[in-house]
């Protein structure tokens, strides 16, 4: 015992040398981190809150030229009287000073003559743009106006591109509307600079409109720029969605807002991760130091505790695989001490338990199965002896197509019942209590009328549990419109498609349920109590059919007023068309 206890001793003087150690390293190597983070990433944001004013002000620069160009514009257009070779010369001069933004050119009169630069922008421009020209033009009274991003496809980008339509009303020397003025701008053409601004590290800068939608984004690095993403298009679709984004992800970015007529705002994203990756060799260089100065002591305590520590590792994992249900799980261990005893009896007692519990399962399944077969059983000898007695009464006494529809009807009765189908469609299972109704009602001399709705389109091949609705309308004919002397019976079933549900209504003008006899339903349905020969077991069976494959949630509920009638809803829930029932009748894909 004394040399166990030795180790032992050695092994905690050991984790006491370790750890203070470790946290000593930690705590000095995390403090020279963060310092260094913090100072990158306050330099960073005062870089980026200067990157979007210089961007800010780059487009602003952008408008003041654009409107400048529409100035001279008009005035050429006031010389040319509106058209000709000269003014589609100037247009295309114009365009081309700048090229990068001003994408196409057009002048609408207003007897409806067109002039435009280039062919592309004003040969097919459609009757929806030039309305659009003409009503912004006129809208802003003469005062330069941009409309909303249009998508066109001789942008920058190509197809779809962000663009925008500047337009102003041109008056004539008496101050009478001469035409509509229009510059087509691309509004991606306003980012391409920015890329100047990048420094030494990547950057994303993102263009919204007055209506705070994103309007385009560019990438920049030092060294190229492009279309790549820093930051998904999903998350900054809006100005408002981007800055929430940008709260909660923590990402470093500075907001520019323009005070001109454009209100635009202007975003600019920063990567700091690759910036603080330059940083990352100094913390390796320092925990490299720690790993090989305490490199000899963890060598000395893996030695000492393996032998010790490695079996009651091992039975502490395999009681924990028993203890989430793996009960398969064996502990392996050599040892031929106390501790491979200990480790063969947890293996025996493991192996014992999975017996059982599979013993249990399987007798717990063939019970389950025994009254599933019970149930399904619906069309006993007894009834099928009364349908038949019935027909051989109907062959003397009743008109030929009423004896081929009683007989065909118990054809399909039979049939139900023999399919292999566990998981008809909702509207089977309506047809299969409508004729077993049908019988009933014949056989009884047409004491009580029914009627059984049709299931709604979206729900008609839903799958159900074979037999849900049948053996509550039996228990509606037998225990309440079978006694009714003084007015004749009638038995309504209806189907109702809820938000996640299907309800089905069994409502009955009969006897009803005397009270306490209600109270006692009522609590067996809560309960989910086992109704052994109780009355009632059919409508006791369905409900805990339906609790065992769908939950607590669904199930059977009961409202009943004695002597008036009752109405017995059955809740399923409402299966998608990807959905299906297992073979026993459960969810395929809970």
């Amino acid at each position: 015992m004394k040399p166990r206890f030795a180790l032992g001793s050695r092994a905690k003087l050991i984790v006491l040398l370790f750890i203070p150690s470790t946290l000593f390293v930690f705590f000095v190597v995390q403090i020279a981190k963060d310092y260094t983070l913090g100072f990158l990433r306050e330099t960073q944001n005062e870089a980026l809150a200067g990157m979007s004013s210089q961007v800010t002000h780059l487009i602003s620069i952008y408008n003041s030229e654009i409107t400048y160009n529409m100035l001279e514009m008009e005035q050429t257009i006031k010389q040319e009287g509106g058209s000709g070779d000269n003014l589609s010369s100037s247009m295309h001069t114009a365009a081309q000073i700048r090229s990068d933004f001003v994408r196409g050119i057009v002048y609408i009169r207003n007897d409806g003559v067109i002039t435009g630069y280039p062919q592309t922008f004003w040969g097919n421009f459609s009757e929806k743009e030039e309305q659009l020209v003409r009503k912004q033009a006129q809208e802003s009274r003469g005062v330069f106006e941009w409309s909303d991003t249009i998508r066109s496809d001789i942008g920058r980008t190509g197809a779809y591109g962000p663009t925008s339509l500047v337009t102003k009303t041109v008056f004539d020397e008496e101050g009478h509307t001469s035409g509509y003025l229009a510059f087509l701008v691309d509004l991606s053409g306003f980012l391409d600079r920015s890329a100047a601004f990048a420094g030494s590290y990547d950057t994303q800068t993102l263009l919204y409109g007055s209506d705070n939608q994103l309007i385009d984004y560019i990438w920049a690095s030092p060294s190229t720029q492009g279309r790549r993403k820093l930051i998904e298009e999903k998350n900054v679709e809006t100005l408002p969605q981007a800055l929430r984004y940008f709260k909660e992800a923590g990402v470093y970015h500075s907001v520019s807002y323009m005070n001109t007529n454009l209100k635009w705002k202007v975003i600019v994203v920063g990567d700091v991760n690759k910036l603080e990756n330059r940083f990352k060799p100094l913390g390796q260089i320092a925990w490299s130091l720690l790993l090989f100065g305490l490199i000899g002591f963890l060598g000395i305590y893996i030695t000492v505790s393996w032998w010790f520590t490695r079996p009651i590792l091992a039975l502490t994992k395999g009681i924990r695989k028993v203890a989430r249900g793996d009960l398969e799980a064996k502990v392996q261990v050599k040892q031929r001490d106390e501790l491979g005893e200990l480790a063969n009896q947890f293996n025996q007692m493991t192996g014992k338990i999975s017996d059982l519990v599979i013993g249990l399962q399987r007798t717990e399944e063939a019970k389950r199965q025994s009254d599933m077969q019970v149930l399904l059983s619906q069309i006993n000898p007894h009834f099928l002896y009364n349908t038949l007695n019935t027909i051989d009464i109907m062959i003397d006494v009743s008109p030929k197509p009423e004896l081929h529809e009683m007989m065909a009807v118990l054809c399909r009765l039979l049939q139900y019942s023999l399919e292999d189908n566990k998981q008809p469609p909702l509207e089977e299972e309506l047809r299969y209590a409508r004729d077993y109704l049908h019988i009933l009602s014949v056989r009884y001399g047409n004491r009580f009328q029914f009627r059984i709705g049709s299931a709604p389109s979206e729900i008609a091949r839903m799958p159900v549990m074979k037999l849900v609705l049948q053996p509550i309308v039996e228990n509606a004919v037998f225990h309440g419109l079978h006694a009714l002397e003084e007015r004749q019976g009638e038995l309504d079933v209806s189907v109702h498609v809820e938000e996640r549900a299907v309800a089905i209504y069994v409502r009955d003008n009969g006897v009803g349920i005397p009270q306490e006899r209600l109270e006692w339903l009522r609590q067996a349905l809560r309960e989910d109590v086992d109704p052994g020969s109780e009355r009632g077991i059919g409508v006791l069976n369905v409900h805990r059919r339906i609790r065992l494959h769908f939950g607590e949630r669904y199930g059977l509920s009961i409202v009943s007023e004695f002597g008036e009638g009752t109405t017995v809803v059955i809740l399923l829930p409402r299966l998608e068309d990807e959905r299906t029932l297992k073979a026993d009748g459960r969810l395929a894909n809970e």
